[in-house]
């Protein structure tokens, strides 16, 4: 008779008013993946919890949804790995909105606990300063706002997870899928978490981030020759405007226009222009039978090679490799 191993601890962080998809959705692969490796002759069982980050058991995730959780961070035991699950709402003020969640995750870590996150959850893992000076991965949608708050960190904006041994992070939304599988094949070996990836239908080789990152372009409200810059750019269209043309058209001098610019929307002028010009070739390819040639030109660029490296650079795949996935 086989001796059953202790039970490798799980905690997954549910956040009052967040997305519940994500706790809900990992909490049930982990439970189902112990089936499955069980049913292999895999004897190495997890225990998983979802546990409230907050002094509740019963907390209300978005749509008002009732989540009722195995515990909360008020009396949670010591786990072999905690996952900080998204906060949407909270990301902005976390730590003056959460100290105690910080306190707990920074805790956990210093314990010997192996801690992830799952798309924004990099936000509370940042805020206990265990992301400092590390490789890490978050919702493609919050890239700009984490690095801004986290500039020791080396955000990778193509990944869709980073293991750090000791922090993993994985990327936004459904990239919790692939966090899972890490989870299994870490637990119970590459062959439970290839079957689990068949059983669950994930697809292991998902693309880079950035082939699904949308270019934002928040309007800027405490610059108004900025706004207007941005404005133009709009109405002119990415590929027909130059750096010293914006400049002549907001009255402003090509150093103070750079200056000004990267103040007010984080972005240099040619590297605003440069997301916005790759967001159109984004459009263009799913969306026209348009060779990536003729994308390329339509969009500001007449040498194809400069066009493909740049497109790589945003979106983690060539031109051809974006359609193959996103048309078919």
């Amino acid at each position: 008779m086989a001796v059953r191993k202790k039970p490798y601890t799980v905690q997954i962080l549910a956040f009052e008013g967040a997305t519940p998809i994500v706790p809900v959705g990992l909490f049930d692969l982990l439970r189902k993946a112990n089936g499955l490796a069980e049913q292999m002759g895999v004897v190495a069982p997890m225990d998983v919890q979802l546990v409230a980050a907050s002094n509740k058991l019963n907390i209300r995730a978005a749509g008002d949804l009732p989540l009722r959780c195995h515990g909360s961070i008020a009396d949670a035991p010591s786990a072999d790995l905690v996952v900080a699950s998204p906060m949407d709402p909270e990301v902005l003020d976390l730590n003056s909105r959460r100290p105690a969640t910080v306190d707990f995750i920074r805790r956990a870590h210093a314990s010997g606990s192996v801690v992830a996150s799952a798309c924004t959850g990099a936000f509370a893992l940042g805020e206990a300063g265990l992301l400092d000076g590390q490789r890490a991965t978050t919702h493609w949608a919050f890239f700009d706002l984490f690095s801004r708050r986290f500039p020791s960190v080396r955000l990778d904006r193509q990944a869709t997870l980073v293991d750090n041994r000791r922090v993993v992070t994985a990327g936004g939304a459904t990239s919790f899928l692939n966090l899972a599988l890490h989870i299994v094949e870490q637990r119970f070996g590459r062959e439970v978490a290839r079957q689990a990836a068949r059983m669950f239908l994930i697809d292991e080789r998902k693309a880079p981030q950035g082939s699904y990152a949308q270019f934002n372009q928040q309007r800027v409200c405490n610059d108004e020759q900025i706004a207007r810059a941005q404005d133009w750019i709009e109405r002119r269209g990415p590929a027909y405007v130059t750096v010293e043309r914006l400049a002549s058209e907001v009255a402003m001098t090509r150093r103070t226009l750079i200056r000004r610019f990267k103040t007010a929307t984080g972005l240099t002028p040619i590297e605003y222009l440069q997301r916005a010009r790759i967001d159109l070739a984004k459009r263009l390819l799913e969306n026209t039978a348009r060779s990536v040639s003729e994308v390329a030109e339509e969009v500001g660029y007449q040498e194809q090679a400069a066009f493909r490296r740049l497109f790589i650079r945003h979106a983690g795949l060539t031109p051809s490799e974006y359609r193959r996935r996103h048309v078919g």
